[in-house]
C-alpha cells in the first residue's frame, strides 16, 4: 500500500513530489545561510495548521520570538495558530547547554528522543521541525561514532515520534556538502537542497530534490521566490 502523502504547502513543490512528502518520515532541508530553510519549515507547519494538523517547531539557534517576527514580516498570521495550539515553538537551547555543562558532556540518543517524545505528545503534533539538527549531535571523538549516533537519532525519530519531520542543516558557503557531518543525508528519507545561484547580474534562490525515497522526482533545479503571504513559490527549472 502506498504511503500517505503530506502536503508541504509550497506552491509547485507538491507536484514535483507527486503529492507531497511520504508521511511519518524524516527529511533534510539543507542550504547555505539565506537560502530560506527556516521559511520553508515554518511554511510546512503553517500548511498543516491550516488543515487542522498540529505542528511543533524545535528551535535551537533562534529565539521563538524571532521566528514569530519573521513569519509576521512575511504576512503570515501565525499567532492564532499558536493560541489555538495548532503550532507550538520550543526553544531547547537551554536543555542542551545543561547537558553539556554536566559531568557527562555527551548527549544520549535515548534522552533526546524521550524529550522530543514528551514535547510531541503534549502538543499532539503530526508535523515536526528540528532547526537545526547539528546541536543534537553528541560531542563524540571519532567520525564513526558521530555517524552511528546520527543514524540512531534519525531512525529513532521515525520509529518513535510518528511525525513527518523536517531537519535543517546549514551548508558552508561554497561547499558541496549536503550536511554538517556528512552522514545525515544517508539516514533521512529525502533531501531538499536550497541554493543561491548567480545568474548574470542577479542572484536566484533554487530548490533541488536531491533524494526522495518512494518518489520518482525530476532531476531539475527550480528557481523559487519568497513572496509575501505565500512564502516559497516554485518557478521555472533552471
Amino acid at each position: 500500500m502506498a504511503r500517505k502523502r503530506v502536503t508541504t504547502g509550497i506552491d509547485g513543490l507538491d507536484d514535483i513530489l507527486q503529492g507531497g512528502l511520504p508521511e511519518n518520515k524524516s527529511y533534510l532541508v539543507a542550504g547555505e545561510p539565506g537560502t530560506g530553510k527556516s521559511t520553508f519549515c515554518m511554511q510546512f507547519l503553517l500548511a498543516g495548521a491550516a488543515r487542522g494538523e498540529n505542528g511543533a517547531y524545535i528551535t535551537i539557534d533562534e529565539k521563538p520570538a524571532h521566528l514569530i517576527e519573521d513569519a509576521e514580516a512575511l504576512g503570515w498570521e501565525i499567532r492564532p495558530h499558536i493560541e489555538a495550539g495548532r503550532l507550538s515553538i520550543f526553544d531547547v537551547s537551554a536543555y542542551f547547554s545543561r547537558v553539556r555543562a554536566g559531568n557527562n558532556k555527551n548527549l544520549n540518543v535515548n534522552n533526546i528522543i524521550n524529550e522530543l517524545t514528551r514535547l510531541v505528545a503534549n502538543t499532539k503534533a503530526t508535523r515536526l521541525v528540528i532547526d537545526p539538527v547539528a546541536p543534537l549531535v553528541a560531542d563524540l571523538a571519532s567520525l564513526s561514532d558521530v555517524q552511528e549516533y546520527i543514524r540512531s537519532l534519525i531512525f529513532s525519530i521515525e520509529d518513535n515520534l510518528k511525525c513527518t519531520t523536517l531537519l535543517t542543516s546549514p551548508v558552508a558557503i561554497g561547499s558541496n556538502k549536503l550536511s554538517q557531518f556528512g552522514v545525515e543525508e544517508f539516514a533521512v528519507s529525502g533531501i531538499i537542497l536550497l541554493r543561491l545561484v548567480k545568474q548574470e547580474r542577479d542572484w536566484v534562490r533554487t530548490l533541488f530534490v536531491r533524494k526522495m525515497r518512494s518518489t520518482a522526482t525530476p532531476l531539475n533545479e527550480y528557481a523559487f521566490q519568497i513572496v509575501s503571504r505565500r512564502g516559497l513559490v516554485i518557478r521555472q527549472p533552471l
